[in-house]
């Protein structure tokens, strides 16, 4: 099972930042990346890296989905449900959605609805520049973000996080490709 009790650790609930800094001057800068929706950061080993080969039980099937809408992912890291993740459970449950993140109201709307993804990717644009990607690969990687601003908020810098395969796959459903690029962890 992936600990992503770490994450959550280094998020001010309160300011919504990395360091608990006031919303204001965390707004003034542009940091490139800031909400990417991946990997970890901390440097620290909490021996619950699970890319080493220890749990790779959950490859090729889904039984450790917990919310019955999870596929079978390419890599360990990318094979968690949305009842693991204890950010994407507290927003479930703070909206009384008990069943999976699929189902919450921020997750259709905020993620799946094209209108709301392109005013998303013009925030993001006007901060970071124009994607390289176009149509559902530029639509998948902005609900990709807003999924991950919908549960943590603010991560910072180079905090990734892999998203729970019920939602990547929503999504993938939602905006096709021949080809996914898939979870990789921060630099």
């Amino acid at each position: 099972m992936i600990d992503f009790d770490s994450f959550s650790d280094r998020i001010d609930e309160e300011s919504g930042t990395e360091d608990g800094s006031n919303d204001e001057e965390a707004q003034d800068i542009i940091e490139p990346y800031r909400f990417e929706p991946s990997g970890t950061s901390s440097g620290e080993d909490d021996g619950d890296d699970m890319d080493d080969g220890e749990d790779i039980g959950r490859l090729q099937n889904t039984e450790w989905c917990q919310c019955d809408n999870c596929n079978s992912m390419d890599t360990v890291a990318e094979s968690v449900c949305c009842r693991e993740i204890p950010a994407v459970t507290r927003t479930m449950e703070e909206d009384g959605v008990h069943s999976c993140i699929i189902d919450h109201p921020g997750f259709r709307s905020g993620c799946l609805d094209i209108w709301v993804l392109r005013i998303a990717y013009y925030g993001y644009r006007q901060h970071y520049g124009h994607l390289q990607q176009e149509g559902n690969e530029r639509h998948r990687y902005t609900a990709y973000r807003q999924l991950v601003r919908l549960c943590w908020g603010y991560l910072g810098r180079d905090i990734r996080v892999p998203l729970p395969s019920c939602a990547v796959n929503q999504i993938r459903r939602q905006f096709p490709s021949m080809a996914y690029h898939g979870y990789e962890e921060g630099q």
